[in-house]
């Protein structure tokens, strides 16, 4: 028996999709985050980074990634398309310049003195004004340091890093199968 498949291209608008299905789920109110018990001025801060960033773009949406030539050697075929699954979505130019913004803030928290356990870098991100969930702050491993990966209310883009020195952090894009942080496994 032989078997056809079509190749169905990855688009802005359908990460988008699978991204707000994986948010919210199907006909279910999204779950409310924990409030985070920041000090004054964190909101002011989003306020002014949202202000800033506002006219980064044209306010277009971010750009379809380019759908990837899939190599000529069978084997090779099959590992990029089992790896499809760590494809991130495109951030606009007004969604780089936030996630930037957050990413050096962060960056400059942990400058100061690493968190070397999870819980210590969590009260460091809510001491910032960032929500952190449940499996949001993992420890680390092979001297990497506790790890994080944050969706920033009001703005959109993940932020992920690193705490050990020097800091890893950076912007992107949501994956097509697991929100901000990259998803294990595949297919």
């Amino acid at each position: 028996m032989t078997y056809r498949t079509t190749r169905v291209p990855l688009t802005a608008a359908g990460l988008a999709a699978v991204g707000a299905l994986l948010l919210t789920g199907c006909d279910a109110a999204p779950a409310e985050r924990p409030k985070a018990a920041a000090p004054p001025g964190p909101e002011v801060f989003f306020a002014e980074v949202a202000a800033r960033c506002a006219g980064a773009g044209s306010g277009a949406p971010a750009p379809a990634p380019a759908e990837q030539e899939l190599p000529a050697d069978p084997e090779a075929r099959k590992y990029a398309e089992n790896h499809g699954y760590r494809q991130q979505a495109g951030l606009s130019a007004e969604g780089r310049c936030r996630g930037d913004a957050h990413a050096a803030r962060i960056r400059s928290a942990l400058a100061g003195k690493a968190p070397g356990t999870a819980a210590e870098l969590t009260g460091l991100l809510r001491g910032l004004g960032y929500p952190v969930g449940p499996g949001d702050v993992v420890d680390g491993a092979g001297g990497t340091g506790p790890g994080f990966a944050l969706w920033i209310p009001g703005s959109g883009p993940c932020v992920e890093g690193t705490s050990a020195a020097p800091a890893r952090v950076e912007a992107h894009g949501p994956y097509a199968e697991g929100g901000c942080r990259e998803p294990k496994g595949g297919h």
